[in-house]
């Protein structure tokens, strides 16, 4: 057990900005979430990142980078930087300051390859993390927040072949979701992207004649009669080289039933229109 007299435990709030627009953790956020450009041999020129204090007090913000991969389980996961890392080429200011109430930093970077870059995707992400103050006697937890900014960096000539192997729909009772199994076999992350809609079987008008619902999510979307659900594909992205399993969970209740998943995507520019019949049983008490 911890002494009384400890006064403060940092937790972490983390959100890594892969796919997303303008992204928040707490009292950080930054614009845009995601950078990609090329590496030529010439000086990269400067990009910039907005960081945000949206909160009504001042806060310290530090930042630093890092190298990447994804996990088996699809999650970000830092590794040990080689020479062939974007993060040993990254060069950027500042690294610590303090933003104003409701006020914003920008922090500027390039990229200065200190060897040869190989052709293909090199990754690296920088992190902005509040700073606790050094003054605080609170007792008890105090949650931090911290973002990632995820940078791609390209060189020479890039390939997006990814390859849809199948997809699933796990329908065990109060678990049911879609299995996507993906392969690249390019040179750069492939991204699913789209949408996904629940039928009943007996009203699924086919797969051909469905269409993606514009606006999804928002108040002005048209969604069609008879249809249960219906949201975004997953977008974890699949790196070169790599063979992941992207789930879906399914968070409408569906009782008992015949369903069709109808699927409207794209990965790596191949549309992909597919209709999995699925059913769920009775739930086992």
């Amino acid at each position: 057990m911890l002494p009384k007299s400890r006064n403060i435990a940092l937790g972490l709030i983390g959100v890594l900005a892969l796919a997303m627009p303008p992204a928040t953790a707490l009292n950080i956020g930054v614009t845009p979430s995601r950078v990609e450009l090329e590496i030529n041999s010439n000086k990269t020129r400067s990009q910039s990142i907005r960081v945000l204090n949206p909160s009504s007090e001042p806060i310290e913000v530090k930042a630093v980078i890092r190298s990447w991969v994804m996990s088996e389980d699809n999650k970000l996961q830092e590794f040990s930087a080689g020479e062939q890392s974007l993060e040993q080429w990254i060069i950027f200011t500042p690294s610590k300051f303090t933003i104003p109430a409701g006020g914003a930093q920008t922090v500027r970077f390039a990229i200065r390859p200190k060897v040869q870059p190989k052709s293909g995707e090199h990754r690296a992400v920088i992190y902005f993390e509040e700073v606790p103050p050094g003054n605080d006697k609170s007792k008890g937890v105090r949650i931090v927040g911290r973002l990632g900014v995820v940078i791609y960096g390209y060189v020479g000539n890039i390939k997006r072949l990814g390859v849809l192997n199948s997809v699933t729909v796990d329908t065990k009772p109060k678990a049911v979701g879609a299995i996507f199994d993906i392969s690249n076999q390019g040179n750069a992350y492939v991204r699913l992207t789209g949408q996904y809609a629940i039928w009943p079987a007996a009203q699924y008008p086919g797969a051909e004649a469905t269409k993606p619902i514009a606006n999804l999510g928002k108040p002005e979307a048209k969604v069609p009669a008879n249809l249960l659900d219906a949201g975004l594909l997953p977008s974890s992205p699949v790196l070169p080289e790599n063979r992941r399993q992207l789930r879906l969970p399914i968070t409408k209740t569906l009782p008992p039933g015949n369903y069709v998943l109808d699927i409207k995507g794209d990965l790596s520019g191949v549309p992909i229109k597919k209709g999995i019949p699925f059913t769920v049983s009775g739930v086992n008490k």
